[in-house]
């Protein structure tokens, strides 16, 4: 670092070149919005991503399809069924189907939360309700259809559909739940129908049918649908206030408290021991009321949280998610057939909207981030270990729930952190050869033969080796030449490259040698993922109870080398140790170690294939970091107020001071030295733009910081946006064509990357 006079000097340097020295006072009074890490064209992207996939899948503007299930929040206890509704908002056709209900009477209701004071999610007094129908199940199953009513539906706007008992209401009794998230809200909101009914726009004579008037709580106005910008900003604004300052009447906690903004939104061990004894974070250690909340000694040494995702009686600690590009990995798998993007494998899946959560079944619920961030809410925030915040009972004080609205702006910003999109890993070459091979042994999805042909066919009949040929075996696999890890982290993201979407596999992780927590607490429950299914697979020698069918999510990997430590239990502390993971007994004989089609895709790397691929994994962190820096650079610009743009400017000096580290930590990455003193050199510009006294001399520095990331960027990789999609080796699966206008796909494209100009674009 800079001495301080070097650091003035150089700032009256260019103060002298023509920069004014006065506080921008006009400015300030604008009160300019600062969106932090937040970014509303990852958000738009976000939404172009999710319309994209729910059409294809199915949706579309006429019909509303939501999934219910178990709410941690409403439910009056556990229960594994779940449900789907599919309502046709053009003439009121309106079905129900459920499984996994206890056989009885049912009721399903719509519910109003209105506008009133306290309107939380819970159903209140105040809220409207519409009794849509009943149901009887049988052998856990049972469905009803009916039709709606312009009248029924008059003033009613869906905030929520409950399932209750026969002669219950909502306030009385929640069996399963189920709520529109926000991009439900805004696809149906932006659509020219439902605004032809409201008469926000005009008919234009092309409706087949009158819609009903638009039942969904409204996020986009009427003026907004060829622009959400300005909507979306002010959404990601009040998610950011609330994801970082609204503890909810709770205990101190708020979702800042654990995702970090200047920890890349986690927590380790290393960021733990630094902060002061009164952080929220710690207070089981000094609120006795609390003292069950976490365990201190798992927390502090492994940064390991209570999260009880199996129910109280079951305590699974799990590490913090970072939360940067949920974007790309809050889709979950379906067996649906829904070309062009392919079948998952598991039919669990279908019941769900997201994949959030270490698992893949949020918290649990639909599995949507709205549902993650409410059991968060009650799980973390409470201020005695009741957990109890209903309104009707007289000592319910320990926290109140989220509003609807709330939690469409918390979604908002959580969804515009970090990428929308993923790397377009076929047009970069990095500039360093150990990367670029690195980049090669990631880049594959599968093991080819023996005899050099790729795997074909199965999963049944079994694989042969090449079309016709021997039937793929343990022995006729080459391995060693792969690191296979394309199949489930398609282009160094968190999707499947068959799927598109985020998927949940067993690769083992419980069942390694050592679980570091284990040493410390024997008695720690093992963590089965997906489910709380009993299977007596666990452990290093498959005799221990897991709790779930032992799946987790697949994290994107693009920002691995800033968010160590590794997995769901922090089992593995470095890149490095990640990577050979892979290589182990656990993994290889796992289900994980084979694709939906049985294809063999074991790894066996040595010590140097490991280093390769771990400074492919740092070098693309760099890009990211530095696209993030100048993002964060280029929002602080533009805002006006003096405080907002030096917060700005510290975010984009905390990213490229991660892209500097993650170069750093690759020894081997020589090559890499002229990028890195680009980058130490932008670092100073930036942190003399921190306390620069105007906004021409902060921009000015700015500038600068910017110029010498690019020039840095420029020394770790090349983008080709005329590279061809590599056909000739069918085992190097690095991209799969896109939907084109006629409904097939359109060779020659990839969904969900990057194009070389956005990767550049300031």
């Amino acid at each position: 670092m800079k001495k301080l006079p070097l650091l003035l000097g150089s700032m009256i340097a260019v103060i002298l070149a023509g920069s004014s020295w006065y506080g921008d006072t006009d400015a300030d009074r604008t009160g300019s919005v600062s969106l932090g890490h937040g970014d509303v064209d990852s958000l738009k992207a976000s939404f172009d991503g999710w319309r994209d996939t729910y059409e294809r899948s199915g949706g579309s503007p006429e019909v509303l399809r939501m999934a219910m299930g178990y709410s941690r929040a409403l439910s009056e206890k556990f229960t594994p069924a779940h449900a789907r509704v599919e309502f046709n908002l053009m003439d009121g056709g309106f079905q129900f189907a459920s499984t996994g209900l206890e056989d009885g009477n049912y009721d399903l209701w719509f519910v109003d939360d209105g506008d009133h004071p306290g309107n939380t999610i819970r159903p209140d007094h105040q809220d409207k309700m519409l009794q849509v129908g009943s149901v009887t199940i049988a052998q856990g199953k049972g469905g009803f259809d009916t039709r709606l009513t312009r009248e029924q539906l008059a003033g009613l706007a869906i905030d929520s559909v409950v399932l209750t008992r026969s002669g219950k209401t909502p306030i009385e009794n929640v069996v399963i739940h189920g709520s529109p998230d926000l991009m439900t809200k805004l696809y149906y909101s932006s659509q020219l129908w439902p605004m032809a009914a409201l008469g926000d726009k005009p008919d234009n004579g092309t409706q087949r049918a009158k819609p009903l008037d638009f039942v969904l709580p409204k996020v986009a106005m009427a003026d907004a649908v060829s622009d959400l910008t300005p909507v979306l900003g002010a959404l990601v604004a009040q998610g950011r206030q609330l994801f970082h300052n609204e503890t909810f009447n709770g205990n101190g906690r708020n979702c800042g408290t654990c995702h970090r903004a200047d920890n890349n939104f986690t927590l380790d061990p290393n960021y733990i021991a630094k902060l002061p004894a009164d952080d929220p974070l710690f207070v089981a250690e000094y609120d006795p009321a609390l003292a069950d909340l976490e365990n201190p000694t798992l927390m502090r040494k492994f940064g390991l949280i209570l999260t009880n995702v199996d129910g109280a009686a079951t305590p699974i600690f799990r590490s913090v998610p970072h939360t940067l590009a949920l974007a790309t990995s809050s889709k979950g798998e379906s067996t649906a057939a829904s070309l062009p993007y392919k079948n998952g494998e598991f039919p669990a899946d279908n019941a769900l909207d997201g994949a959030m959560g270490w698992s893949g079944d949020g918290a649990p619920g639909t599995g949507t981030l709205r549902e993650f961030a409410t059991g968060a809410v009650i799980q973390h925030f409470p201020k005695t270990m009741a957990r109890n915040s209903d309104p009707n009972d007289s000592v319910a004080d320990d926290f109140r729930l989220p509003t609807a609205a709330e939690l469409d702006a918390i979604e908002a910003y959580s969804l515009s952190l970090g990428r929308s999109k993923d790397y377009p890993l076929y047009k970069l070459t990095f500039l360093d050869p150990l990367t670029q091979a690195g980049k090669t042994l990631f880049d594959t999805k599968e093991n080819l033969c023996a005899d050099g042909t790729a795997q074909a066919g199965g999963p049944s009949p079994a694989p042969t080796c090449g079309t016709g040929g021997p039937t793929v075996t343990v022995d006729n696999v080459k391995l060693g030449d792969t690191a296979n890890c394309n199949g489930c982290h398609s282009h160094a993201g968190a999707r499947s490259s068959t799927t598109f979407a985020n998927p949940t596999r067993d690769t083992a992780v419980e069942r390694m040698k050592i679980t570091p927590g284990r040493l410390v607490e024997p008695s720690l429950a093992y963590d089965g993922g997906f489910g709380q299914d009993a299977l007596t697979n666990c452990g290093p020698n498959l005799d221990q109870n897991c709790n779930g069918d032992g799946r987790f999510n697949t994290p994107p990997l693009i920002e691995a080398a800033d968010t160590a430590p590794y997995f769901h239990n922090n089992s593995v502390s470095t890149l490095e140790e990640a990577i050979a993971s892979y290589n182990s007994d656990a993994f290889n004989l796992s289900p994980g170690s084979a694709t939906s089609k049985s294809h063999d895709r074991r790894v066996k790397l040595d010590s140097s294939q490991i280093t390769a691929v771990a400074s492919f994994l740092r070098a693309i962190n760099a890009l990211e970091n530095i696209r993030q820096s100048n993002r964060l650079a280029n929002q602080a610009k533009g805002v006006a107020s003096n405080g907002s743009a030096r917060e700005l400017a510290k975010l984009a000096t905390k990213e490229n001071q991660d892209a500097i580290l993650v170069l750093k930590e690759g020894k081997l990455l020589g090559g890499y030295a002229g990028a890195i003193a680009k980058l130490e050199s932008a670092n100073y510009y930036q942190t003399l733009s921190q306390i620069a006294p105007s906004r021409g001399l902060r921009n000015r520095l700015l500038t600068q910081a910017i110029a010498r990331k690019q020039e840095a960027k420029a020394l770790i990789a090349t983008c080709n946006d005329t590279a061809a999609v590599p056909t000739a080796a069918p085992a190097l699966v690095v991209a799969f064509p896109a939907p084109g206008s006629s409904g097939n796909p359109a060779p020659g494209s990839v969904p969900f990357t990057y194009s070389c100009a956005e990767l550049d674009a300031l």
